[in-house]
């Protein structure tokens, strides 16, 4: 067992079956989380606090935006899938997987996070038959989690290239798709495809490029999947002071958790108490808010605009950032969903 670089979630390595003890890998040459990530440092304490899922989920997200290539010593850049540790990863694997299929390669100690691995056994040389060999199994295990609790994944495709007829030109390059959230077991496969189609849109972009490598294995891919809880509006929370002085924001005093539902209504509320609930209740037949659950997931904000043709909304999120030695956080305003028209 190890723990994460970058939180305290604790992961376990499963041995390797059937490979001599000097050729397994060590704990710390199998996958790690977000390598070389910064996660915000949050102090302790306080309702702001990140959980070890919502770190996991930043350094996993920071990881998607980091670019394919690193500079090495001498000014150079080179495909950050040559590097020692991406290298002794992706052998770990290859060893450690041995038969046909998505099979689990590692977990955090609370299973928030796991990792599976399809190897590609057959050997198979194009790409597009590649996936259509595990398509279909991919979909069902996504089905399978999801039907569980929402989740988010992302895919790694892995291969080797090399330059015909030119010795030790071997090289390993990597295609990966950013992180996707999955509500339900419907449209997985929708989902799937598009995955599918970025992968093979960064392969067309690096064939593009007229570097002279060709393909000479597919290797695998690598599937994570993250436990996700989507953002909600829940209950009553004061607003920071300096958006307070401002009087510009009705925040609904409500203690239970349709905090949606309050501020959908807020704009109806007139007279100097809008903060109070009870002058709410009358307004709450100017709208359906029928197949909505509270507290309210994000996603289900398209449920309530199809519910009501002729009404839009805007999503914004408010984070708190603290920047030491600074005494006072900042704040950050920036959309999560904003219509095309209104």
């Amino acid at each position: 067992m190890f723990k994460c670089d970058k939180c305290p979630s604790v992961f376990n390595v499963k041995r390797i079956i059937n490979v001599p003890a000097h050729r397994q890998p060590t704990a710390r040459e199998d996958i790690q989380i977000a390598p070389q990530i910064t996660v915000p440092d949050i102090p302790a304490g306080g309702s702001n606090m990140l959980s070890d899922d919502d770190i996991c989920m930043i350094a996993m997200d920071a990881y998607e935006m980091l670019d394919s290539y690193t500079t090495t010593d001498n000014g150079k850049r080179a495909s950050s899938a040559n590097t020692t540790s991406v290298i002794k990863a992706k052998k770990a694997r290859l060893l450690l997987v041995q038969t046909s299929g998505f099979i689990e390669i590692l977990s955090s100690a609370n299973r928030k996070v796991v990792w599976y691995y399809a190897k590609n056994i057959k050997n198979i040389q194009n790409y597009i038959e590649f996936f259509n060999s595990i398509k279909s199994e991919l979909v069902e295990l996504l089905k399978s989690q999801a039907s569980k609790h929402p989740i988010k994944f992302n895919l790694k495709l892995e291969a080797t290239y090399n330059i015909p007829n030119v010795d030790n030109s071997t090289e390993n390059r990597s295609f990966k798709t950013s992180a996707k959230p999955i509500f339900s077991e419907t449209g997985v496969r929708e989902i799937v495809e598009e995955g599918i189609i970025k992968l093979m849109a960064e392969h067309d972009e690096y064939s593009s490029k007229g570097s002279g490598y060709t393909l000479q294995c597919i290797d695998g891919i690598l599937l994570g999947i993250y436990q996700y809880t989507p953002m909600s509006g829940s209950s009553y929370i004061p607003l920071p002071d300096f958006i307070e002085r401002k009087k510009a924001v009705i925040n609904p005093q409500n203690s239970d958790q349709q905090c949606f539902k309050w501020a959908i209504l807020a704009k109806h509320v007139t007279g100097s108490n809008k903060q109070r609930i009870e002058n709410y209740t009358t307004h709450e037949e100017k709208y359906n808010f029928s197949n909505l659950t509270f507290p309210t997931k994000l996603h289900q904000v398209n449920i309530f605009e199809k519910n009501n043709l002729n009404v839009t909304v805007n999503v914004y999120r408010l984070e708190k950032h603290f920047q030491p030695p600074q005494k006072f956080p900042k704040y950050e305003v920036f959309p999560l969903k904003v219509v095309d028209e209104e």
